[in-house]
């Protein structure tokens, strides 16, 4: 799942609180140093402002009286917007006021505590929520309160923190109305409901369990089925882990499309014991993969299948203290070519590990293609091979896994596993 951009339609409910940016009051933060709070403007020129009846409202100002800390607080109000004058980008309707702001952090917050009190309608939901992201734009945590009814006098409340992956980004999003960032048919967006929040805080730092590297699926026979596929991978240290779990999925979807990604993974997939520091899994015959149904509205598991491209991902599970992570394998696609292979007497690729050069040979084959990918599908080696006998040099290769692929001059693969060079 990609990271959440709000529409501008959204975005457009937060008005600016220009002197609230420097405010110790309101941003507490107990380390590093957060970008302002995004300022979107919005006034009367706009069009009629109120909050569902006759009171005109601003729907987020800053209150410099009652702070909790420091000189003012952050209110919010859900808002009924009429006789626009820019009814293309902002068309009559009631909205919810919204405040955002980025983070740039590597650190895992334990929590999030923060002031709050507020005044929401029936059936509607104001909400505070924090989303982790990776490097990629990847939403690998996530932590959020929800507030309904009345709160008239400040209280303290924590928002519990929850991480699959290595975080390097936090948003944090406030709105006064819940659906206003969510379709949620529980939540009705209620011009009047407000929301005010004050001296938001974050928690003690969680420390990741190690990262799993080499994390390489392979087509180690021709079966025909599940006990083809094969994971191997590293760890470095596992005095923390409790214990790994794999799961195998379509390339089309991943576990970060689903609404707990750790939960699922332990769920549904195989729970490998803490072993030693390389790892190997085979599936079985009777091997499950995950992929979308036809309606594509769920996902559904069946038996692993040549044919299909996939993806494995590994969770490695934290002990009390610790955070869990999920890496991902490269992207597998189970091929039977016995018709192929049956023409070529012997295949060999020594040394496997390889240190400057490594020697393919294939008796029987006259001309064809050796391929050398990384394990993130990065092409680093493609030459041709003729005579049934190549010496390829690896010298500028890193140390690490590498899948080599050999095809004949028809196309057809050979034989496809992993080289590792080792210097």
């Amino acid at each position: 799942m990609n990271k959440i951009y709000l529409s501008a339609l959204a975005l457009i409910a937060g008005a600016s609180i220009s002197a609230q940016v420097n405010n110790a009051g309101f941003e507490n933060w107990t380390t590093g140093s957060p970008n302002d709070w995004i300022n979107f403007n919005i006034t009367s020129t706009i069009g009629d402002i109120t909050d569902g009846s006759t009171n005109v409202i601003t729907p987020a100002t800053e209150v410099t009286t009652g702070a909790t800390e420091g000189n003012s607080f952050a209110k919010l109000t859900s808002f009924n917007l009429a006789n626009s004058t820019d009814a293309t980008n902002y068309p009559d309707g009631d909205y919810g006021s919204i405040l955002v702001q980025d983070i740039v952090s590597t650190d895992k917050y334990e929590d999030f505590t923060f002031d709050v009190k507020y005044d929401v309608k029936p059936n509607d939901t104001a909400i505070f929520i924090v989303q982790a992201y990776d490097g990629a734009g990847n939403l690998v945590g996530a932590g959020s309160e929800i507030f309904g009814g009345t709160q008239n006098a400040f209280s303290t409340v924590t928002v519990d923190m929850n991480y699959i992956g290595a975080v390097t980004e936090y948003t944090v999003f406030i709105a006064s109305s819940e659906g206003q960032i969510f379709n949620n048919a529980l939540s009705t967006l209620a011009p009047g409901s407000w929301i005010s929040v004050d001296n938001i805080v974050v928690g003690a730092i969680i420390p990741n369990v190690p990262d799993v590297t080499n994390v390489l699926a392979t087509d180690i026979s021709d079966n025909e089925d599940g006990s083809d596929l094969e994971l191997t991978f590293d760890i470095p240290d596992e005095s923390n882990i409790n214990a790994y779990y794999v799961v195998a999925m379509q390339s089309n979807v991943s576990p970060f499309d689903l609404s707990n990604a750790e939960a699922f993974i332990a769920g549904s997939g195989v729970m490998i014991a803490t072993t030693g520091a390389n790892q190997t899994f085979n599936f079985t015959a009777a091997g499950e993969y995950w992929r979308i149904n036809a309606a594509g509205d769920a996902v559904e598991n069946v038996a692993i299948e040549e044919d299909v491209e996939m993806k494995i991902y590994v969770l490695v599970e934290a002990a009390t203290g610790y955070s869990s992570v999920i890496a991902t394998s490269n992207a597998i696609t189970l091929t039977s070519p016995v018709s192929v292979t049956d023409q070529y007497k012997e295949i060999s690729i020594y040394p496997n590990p390889a240190n400057n050069f490594v020697n393919f040979k294939i008796d029987g084959l006259e001309n064809g293609t050796v391929i050398i990918n990384s394990v993130t599908g990065q092409e680093v080696v493609n030459t041709t091979i003729s005579n049934g006998m190549k010496q390829v040099d690896v010298s500028n290769l890193n140390n690490g896994v590498y899948i080599y692929t050999i095809r004949n001059n028809n196309n057809e693969v050979i034989k496809t596993n992993k080289l590792v060079v080792r210097k």
